[in-house]
């Protein structure tokens, strides 16, 4: 796929600054950042190391030994650690004691009544405290790439983006037309949802228009990523969305049109808003965590909800 005549454009208009710095290397294959305010830590997987790893100013240490393949991290009601797991089909949920270590593990969704999910990939909380997460069967077969953890038929009929349901096998569909759902981010005023689709077929994210009930209507062709696929996604506090690629993060305007590229030496998994002032952007990329400075503050980064 040919690169975008306008990279160099694009990138003196990023709203990002300094330079990409390196904060750990050496990993297997690594997602799902989430930003732990109250213990200015970040949180963030390796999958086939079956390992969430902890980061901080002191450096990078095990969080949770057995992770069951997790992939996607979000903050979740209570300020609980919400968990994407491939070996379970499950999306799961962690306390945080108040040492910042991991506590108890709770299943929130395995099943769409007697089948069970795809392969669970990326999980957004709302202000509402709604569930949100994505199930392609990235990690049920082997397709498109690479595979961590393992490898068993899908029992679904498709791949779907669910919101949580009352028990752990009522998960219900709110979008069942994207091909490969993989990421996924809330504007923040919560009016739009973005999803990626990751696929070669597509390799795009759509937008939808988010009405009552967390119903979505009105997909339409948000952005069409230049290099790779679309992966994980972020908002800043104006509303641009930041979406990791195959050679950086690209970012766009609320409207579509492209404002940069931060170029990255690996391919990008996911990024999260944190630090204090919510303006350092981690990013997640095969063997690496990546930090670079934004200009403007992260707007859904990962508080803790009531």
């Amino acid at each position: 796929m040919s690169r975008p005549k306008n990279r160099e454009k694009m990138s003196e208009r990023a709203p990002a600054m300094g330079t990409v710095e390196r904060l750990a290397s050496g990993l297997l294959f690594v997602e799902g950042p989430a930003w732990i305010a109250e213990h200015g830590m970040l949180l963030f997987t390796d999958i086939p190391a079956n390992v969430i790893y902890r980061w901080d100013d002191s450096g990078l240490a095990r969080w949770c030994e057995n992770a069951h393949f997790a992939i996607g991290l979000s903050r979740g009601r209570h300020g609980r650690l919400l968990a994407c797991e491939h070996t379970t089909r499950s999306l799961t949920a962690y306390d945080i004691k108040d040492d910042g270590s991991v506590g108890d593990r709770t299943i929130l969704a395995s099943g769409l009544g007697d089948r069970v999910l795809n392969s669970t990939n990326d999980v957004i909380c709302t202000s509402d405290g709604t569930v949100l997460f994505t199930d392609p069967p990235f990690g049920v077969r082997a397709e498109e790439g690479e595979l961590h953890g393992y490898q068993q038929a899908m029992e679904l009929p498709g791949c779907y983006v669910f919101a949580v349901g009352p028990t752990v096998t009522s998960p219900h569909v709110v979008i069942d037309d994207i091909y490969r759902p993989n990421g996924l981010c809330l504007s923040p005023d919560e009016r739009t949802l973005y999803v990626s689709d990751s696929s070669e077929r597509h390799h795009k994210v759509v937008a939808y228009d988010v009405g009552a009930g967390w119903a979505m209507t009105n997909p339409r062709d948000f952005a069409v990523m230049p290099v790779g696929v679309p992966d994980g996604m972020r908002v800043d506090a104006d509303g641009n969305l930041w979406v990791g690629g195959g050679d950086g993060v690209y970012i766009y305007a609320p409207d579509g049109s492209p404002m940069g590229h931060v170029a990255v030496p690996e391919m990008v998994t996911n990024l999260e808003f944190g630090g204090a002032d919510l303006r350092d952007v981690f990013i997640t990329a095969v063997s690496s965590l990546y930090r670079v400075r934004a200009a403007t503050p992260g707007g859904r980064a990962s508080a803790v909800p009531s």
